[in-house]
């Protein structure tokens, strides 16, 4: 007997985002250069050709990632306060995800980033160019309107923040295998107050 259309398409995405989150893991854990196609099927149980079957090859499997990126992004942005935006999007890039139940894309894509292995295709990407001009000084420059954010070009500001997060990033990947302790975030988003 066969299956429906529906049930197939439901089975087909099921296949998809569990190939996706194990990636996700995966490219955390060895790195994006480091994570086979073999690794991610062996996890999962399925051969590496089902693999392939739905994406042609790894890369594939990442630039995947800019869709629930985008999601994570508007989704800090509907905070009530723009603090609380800049907060919440910090914390998910710097808190261990073991702690927060939760490994964000965006860290991820952070850290292959950081750590060179973005492929030449990919290497103009949205956090290469201008990142906190374009996704945090909007929410800067909402703060500065309600009186949450010092006054300044929110550019600037964006960057100040952007480069910090990158930083800490940074300071995370190369003490991996060590307990880094994470900073308050509230040191950087005081000297944004303007406290």
């Amino acid at each position: 007997m066969a299956i429906s259309t529906e049930k197939s398409n439901l089975i087909r995405e099921q296949r998809r985002k569990q190939i996706l989150d194990v990636a996700l893991e995966m490219f955390d854990e060895k790195g994006f250069t480091n994570t086979r196609v073999s690794d991610i099927a062996e996890i999962i149980g399925i051969s590496k050709g089902l693999v392939y079957r739905y994406y042609k090859t790894k890369l594939d499997i990442l630039k995947e990632y800019k869709i629930p990126m985008q999601t994570c992004l508007d989704d800090i942005l509907e905070r009530p306060t723009a603090m609380e935006s800049l907060r919440d999007f910090g914390s998910k890039l710097i808190t261990d995800p073991k702690e927060q139940g939760y490994l964000p894309p965006m860290r991820v894509f952070i850290a292959i980033f950081i750590r060179g292995e973005l492929p030449p295709d990919m290497n103009e990407n949205f956090i290469h160019n201008d990142f906190g001009k374009n996704y945090l000084a909007p929410i800067i420059k909402k703060g500065q309107e309600n009186g949450e954010f010092r006054q300044g070009d929110p550019v600037e500001l964006a960057n100040i923040y952007w480069y910090y997060l990158l930083g800490i990033m940074t300071h995370i990947l190369h003490d991996k295998n060590t307990k880094v302790e994470r900073p308050n975030l509230d040191t950087i988003l005081n000297i944004l107050k303007g406290a």
